[in-house]
């Protein structure tokens, strides 16, 4: 077996560390002596990671041997001087210690909901990784209240039920405050995919209770605006989910605006209702586009080549959803985006053979037995470290 650099430098930091020349300064730092000359490297542990001021770590950016030395001398004095007869079992659950190296962790508490560790070599008290860097609460837990928002329960009851199974004292407003900023985290790191569609979308428009809207023919008295749904038949991919206050041909741009920029493509064909608005925003829509879709009108019922079946039931999924919350408070709600994230790419669709719309698309990003986690962990990833703080 070919022996790479770094095993070398493993290697080398055993040999180091068996001589037992390496001593600990008053600042907790590490003296360790040069291999090849009388010069003493420093090797220092800070904000959980080790530095050295050799030059293989400064210019290279490589753990060295003198880290690697220091972290067996520790391991090994610990070993030598525990007195204590207990065998040396290791944890179901222990992770690495950052300071020592040993894996001799085990669980020692919690602390806003994150899981502490304490390593019985050395001593030091760490937290597990997680996906949220120097965040108050650990990323399951957001990820639990994205899951039971988007499925029907109010703010109140997501506090109480991660008070109860979680242990975690949430405030119903914190709550509110991670959907706000999670939604929009997580809708601009989608938004950046491309889907592959089968170029057939259906668009329909709902009225929605909305605070500062107005009254509608037809509807009952109160608050309503329009909310403009467009789909791609084949993957039942949600493109857009535009709200407005009026169902005018402007509107109904907007809305296949920005189906085309979550798209990135053209479709060859539109289904709509009758609604007058549709053929002038279809056209405004497209007006530049050298390829121009074909706009169908709905003539049929459901089951047949151009009903609106579709478009119709992604209406219903947002209607059971309102009339829970009674309806929405403002247009850019984190429900509005919210749910069409959660439509597309977390819930299962018995029409799709238990598939989502994302993977009838092609884009795995959030698949396995925790969607939610797996589109967090990728959307941090594309994240600068100042979005995730």
């Amino acid at each position: 077996m070919m022996t790479t650099v770094q095993d070398m430098r493993i290697t080398k930091g055993i040999e180091l560390s068996e001589k037992g020349r390496i001593t600990e300064n008053a600042d907790g730092s590490f003296a360790v002596p040069s291999m090849t000359s009388d010069r003493i490297y420093k090797v220092l542990l800070l904000h959980n990671e080790w530095t050295c001021d050799c030059p293989d770590f400064f210019y290279r950016h490589v753990t060295c041997k003198h880290v690697y030395a220091v972290r067996f001398w520790i391991t090994f004095n610990h070993y030598l001087s525990e007195e204590t007869s207990e065998p040396k079992v290791l944890a179901e659950d222990a992770l690495q210690c950052p300071r020592c190296a040993s894996i001799r962790a085990m669980r020692y508490g919690r602390s806003c909901g994150k899981q502490v560790y304490r390593c019985r070599d050395c001593g030091k008290k760490f937290r597990e990784e997680s996906l949220l860097k120097r965040a108050g609460y650990d990323a399951e837990v957001v990820v639990v209240t994205l899951d039971l928002y988007f499925k029907g329960l109010s703010l109140r009851k997501i506090s109480d039920h991660l008070k109860q199974f979680n242990g975690v004292e949430v405030s119903f407003q914190t709550v509110h405050r991670w959907l706000d900023k999670y939604v929009k985290l997580l809708n601009a790191y989608v938004s950046t995919l491309t889907p592959q569609l089968s170029g057939k979308w259906h668009e329909d428009e709902m009225a929605v209770h909305v605070k500062g809207g107005g009254s509608m023919t037809g509807a009952q008295e109160g608050q309503w605006k329009w909310l403009w749904n467009v789909m791609d038949k084949g993957t039942r991919f949600q493109l857009a989910s535009e709200i407005s206050q009026t169902k005018n041909e402007v509107n109904s741009m907007h809305a296949f605006l920005r189906a085309k920029e979550i798209a990135k493509a053209i479709p060859h064909e539109i289904v709509t209702d009758k609604a007058g608005s549709a053929p002038r925003g279809i056209e405004r829509a497209f007006i530049h586009d050298k390829a121009k879709p074909k706009h169908t009108y709905i003539t049929t019922g459901e089951g047949t080549p151009h009903a609106n079946e579709w478009a119709e039931r992604l209406n219903n999924t947002v209607r059971e959803r309102t009339k829970v919350q009674r309806g929405w408070k403002a247009d850019d709600t984190p429900l509005r985006e919210g749910q069409r994230l959660y439509y597309n790419f977390i819930r299962e669709h018995q029409g799709l053979e238990g598939l989502t719309p994302a993977e009838m698309s092609g884009l795995y990003q959030a698949s396995g037995e925790n969607r939610w986690k797996t589109l967090f962990m990728n959307a941090i990833k594309k994240q600068s470290p100042k979005t995730t703080n």
